[in-house]
């Protein structure tokens, strides 16, 4: 098994028994997704899309909870050089690797090459997260989302430049050696089979209303703004993993039909 957005990550064999065991005593459904145009089985554990959740990333004030998501391409590193300047008053990373030694031939070519877009002696050391992380105004943003927010791209065309995991984040998918997708949303009691983390504001709304949070991001979040997430992310989820899968967990879950929630993914800040 392997985490299938952190493909260099093995699953151990205990941990492997201790995801399946899981999913033999959960409710499930068996369905199909359609990822990067490839179809793929799936067991779903059905009752996690239930967890409240506020998809919001505009509306935050916490350092990405994503820090290095490793999967920038094409789109992303043209989309970054085309608007190179923008970048740099975003994020300050041309201005720190200038600093730090480089030329700005050599930042472009680590745009175009690298990972994470900067040398790998500099992740983890000169940057602590992705260098897409930012703050604008009031707010912690993705520089390259509202990039292409700000050059009035939709929805669909932002997910295919950004990195996968960044757009379905929190969401966990394990693949195994036949192929077979297993997809949870992680919550307290199985964040232990996840990579990803659940104890966050927008998943956790106890958290969101703790004094230290309060402080911290005095405008959000608002309890009844938090939905279902399968209603929270209802048109990324479609978009990603196909319509027969979110109409299988709406339908399993006798919701109605969520509306698009489209807004949130590209309104400009």
């Amino acid at each position: 098994m392997k985490y299938f957005m952190h493909n260099e990550f093995e699953i151990s064999a205990k941990l492997e028994n201790r995801i399946k065991m899981y999913f033999d005593n959960v409710d499930i459904i068996t369905t199909e997704v359609k990822i990067k145009n490839k179809v793929y089985k799936a067991i779903v554990d059905i009752k996690s899309f239930l967890l409240p959740s506020n998809f919001d990333c505009f509306n935050c004030l916490t350092n990405c909870c994503i820090q290095f998501p490793y999967e920038f391409n094409r789109k992303s590193r043209k989309i970054i050089l085309e608007n190179l300047k923008e970048y740099d008053e975003l994020t300050k990373a041309v201005s720190i690797l200038k600093e730090e030694g480089l030329t700005e031939l050599e930042i472009i070519n680590s745009i175009k090459n690298d990972d994470m877009l900067i040398p790998q002696e500099h992740v983890k050391k000169t940057f602590d997260r992705c260098t897409c992380s930012c703050v604008h105004i009031d707010r912690s943003l993705c520089a390259l989302h509202k990039i292409c927010v700000d050059r009035g791209m939709e929805m669909k065309e932002i997910i295919d430049i950004k990195p996968l995991w960044c757009s379905i984040y929190p969401l966990e998918v394990i693949l195994d050696e036949d192929n077979l997708l297993y997809i949870f949303v992680p919550n307290k009691k199985n964040d232990y089979l996840a990579m990803n983390d659940s104890e966050i504001p927008c998943m956790d709304i106890k958290m969101s209303k703790s004094p230290y949070f309060r402080r911290e991001n005095p405008i959000g979040f608002k309890e009844e703004d938090y939905k279902p997430f399968i209603e929270s992310y209802h048109s990324v989820l479609k978009y990603i993993l196909g319509e027969k899968f979110v109409n299988d967990v709406e339908n399993n879950l006798n919701l109605k039909k969520a509306k698009n929630q489209e807004s949130q993914y590209n309104k400009k800040i």
